[in-house]
């Protein structure tokens, strides 16, 4: 199986690429995309799941359009209040390229249980139970030898507490706490409780 798209498919769904200045960058992360709908078991992008746990209902790309959104909406207060000037380019290609292994981590289940919304059912994959997520993306962006490769891999790479590695840049900071942010939405919506009040617990 595969995804039928091609580059401007890519640019429909996430709009927010044509932002990157530069044009290699803006044309390596259209390439990854372009990539894992070549590798991936899915038919289309809309059907992926951001998860198969708390989110299975919510589709991959619209939490992939929620985190650019607020990181980019968060990275504005900051400029304007704080004077804190951000790396747009290195924070926009991070957020659309922060959960690009997860159209390999899972694959359609059919007769699998519900995703109670119109996601498709979904099981785990090989490569989602043995590859640590955001391994692959770094893989990816060093193997196109994006622009800031280094500083785009760390950002993809410390946006998930999967990772042994934490955030040592502001724009980490963004995408991190964006994802955090648009997760919580996707779990109130299903009905579940959101992370925020998970940690108080575990205090």
């Amino acid at each position: 199986m595969a995804i039928q798209i091609d580059a401007e498919g890519i640019r429909k769904i996430f709009p927010e690429v044509d932002q990157i200045q530069d044009k290699t960058l803006r044309e390596g992360v259209v390439e990854i995309w372009l990539e894992l709908a070549d590798e991936t078991a899915w038919e289309r992008f809309e059907d992926i799941p951001k998860n198969l746990t708390l989110e299975k209902h919510e589709p991959l790309i619209g939490h992939i359009q929620g985190v650019t959104r607020m990181a980019l909406a968060l990275a504005e207060v900051a400029e304007k209040i704080h004077g804190i000037t951000v790396d747009g380019d290195l924070l926009i290609a991070a957020c659309l390229l922060h959960d690009i292994s997860k159209p390999l981590e899972s694959e359609p289940d059919p007769g699998g249980q519900p995703s109670g919304g119109s996601i498709l059912p979904a099981r785990k994959t090989e490569f989602g139970s043995k590859i640590q997520h955001g391994v692959y993306g770094a893989h990816k962006i060093w193997e196109k030898d994006l622009p800031k490769a280094m500083e785009l891999a760390h950002l993809v790479i410390t946006h998930t507490r999967a990772s042994n590695t934490r955030a040592a840049s502001y724009e980490a900071s963004l995408i991190f706490y964006a994802d955090w942010a648009d997760s919580d939405a996707g779990i109130i919506t299903g009905g579940g409780r959101p992370f925020a009040a998970r940690w108080i617990e575990e205090k």
